[in-house]
C-alpha cells in the first residue's frame, strides 16, 4: 500500500470535511479544521498506507499541516 493525497483527503471526507476544497498547501491544524484528536486517527491512517509506525520524533507541525508535507513526511518516497 502507499500514501497517496486520495487517502488522505478521503479521510478528511471521512471526517465530514468537504476534501474538494483541500487544496495540497491547505493548512490543516493551524486553520483549525483538524485537532489532536483527529491527529491520533491520521497517524493510524498514514501507518496503515505505509505499513510502519510513525515515530514520536516525527508527529510535529512540520510534518502534519498540510496533505503536501504530510507526503513529503511519510510518502512513498520515505518508505
Amino acid at each position: 500500500m502507499a500514501l497517496t493525497a486520495d487517502k488522505i483527503r478521503s479521510f478528511l471526507s471521512g471526517l465530514g470535511i468537504n476534501a474538494a476544497e483541500v487544496g495540497d498547501e491547505t493548512l490543516l491544524f493551524s486553520s483549525g479544521l483538524l485537532d489532536s484528536f483527529t491527529m491520533v486517527e491520521l497517524i493510524g491512517v498514514i501507518e496503515a498506507a505505509t505499513g510502519k509506525r510513525v515515530p514520536a520524533s516525527q508527529v510535529t507541525l512540520t510534518n502534519f499541516d498540510s496533505v503536501e508535507r504530510i507526503l513529503r513526511a511519510f510518502g512513498k518516497e520515505n518508505q
